[in-house]
């Protein structure tokens, strides 16, 4: 027995002409008879679930299913499909997502529309310090929204909500772009000019093509600072200060007035600066 397909046979079928052949097929499958009330019944209950999710309820119901289905769980099969689709968080899942401790002003996060509202129900509560209080809220939130986008088969819309602190919000961004929750294109507009270039080393190399200058897989491979300082001149990011010395060297150091021995002294000491602040994750990439 092969399903009715979503086409509909002629320019004059309606909607519930289709629905009342979907359950017809459904019930011939199952060898389920069905009367014309219990037809009707059945088209009124599904009536305000979108086509392409009852076409597939339907095909699930049959691979799946062992009896004849009751309206409730075409409905849950209808709803499967949609959360399937739009990968919105489960209710445990979205709240282990949001701030909450501390400055949360700081926290960035990448939510969907409904999270945001939920988040919002709970909000003072996370200020007053009640967690318990604050999570019953956000899940009952949650709950609603996730309800209502279903049954108005709205589709999942993400949103970057950016905090202060730069470094999570890099990591917030690269975890979106990785899950397809972002674009890059859309990230980068909340990566700061001078951080764009470790943000595009946090990526997969795929996702990192075109933003880096240079070719970092053909960097020399050296130890030490000259491997690091070749690596950064790869990628165009080492300050001006630190370049090497463009004057012919001195053949002896004994051979250096004061003030050039003055001046290899200082520059050494900016270039071990500059690299321990950058291991520690505070360098600024020109």
């Amino acid at each position: 027995m092969q399903l009715a397909q979503g086409q509909e046979k002629s320019s004059d079928d309606s909607f519930s002409d289709w629905l009342v052949r979907q359950i017809l097929a459904l019930a011939e499958a199952f060898g389920e008879g069905l009367t014309a009330e219990r037809q009707a019944i059945y088209a009124g209950a599904l009536a305000d679930i979108p086509r392409d999710r009852l076409q597939r309820a339907i095909q699930l119901a049959v691979r799946e299913l062992k009896w004849f289905p009751k309206v409730a769980e075409l409905r849950e099969l209808a709803n499967t499909t949609l959360e399937s689709n739009c990968s919105r968080p489960g209710p445990e899942e979205a709240w282990a997502r949001m701030p909450k401790g501390g400055r949360m002003e700081d926290d960035s996060v990448v939510w969907c529309e409904e999270e945001r509202a939920a988040y919002s129900a709970c909000r003072s509560l996370l200020l007053e310090g009640d967690l318990i209080g604050a999570r019953m809220a956000f899940k009952e939130r949650y709950e609603k929204e996730l309800l209502e986008a279903r049954s108005h088969a709205r589709p999942v819309h993400w949103i970057m909500s950016a905090g202060y602190d730069i470094n999570h919000r890099l990591t917030t961004l690269v975890t979106a772009v990785q899950e397809r929750r972002l674009s890059l294109e859309n990230a980068l507009a909340f990566v700061p000019g001078e951080r764009q270039s470790e943000f595009a080393r946090m990526l997969p190399p795929g996702e990192a093509a075109g933003l880096l200058k240079g070719d970092i897989d053909k960097s020399p491979s050296l130890p030490g600072l000259p491997g690091i300082l070749a690596k950064m001149r790869m990628e165009g990011t080492i300050p001006e200060d630190l370049k090497p010395d463009s004057r012919p060297p001195q053949g002896n150091p004994s051979d250096r007035s004061p003030e050039e021995a003055r001046e290899l002294r200082e520059k050494a000491n900016a270039q071990r600066e500059f690299l321990r602040r950058s291991r520690n994750g505070n360098g600024r990439h020109k």
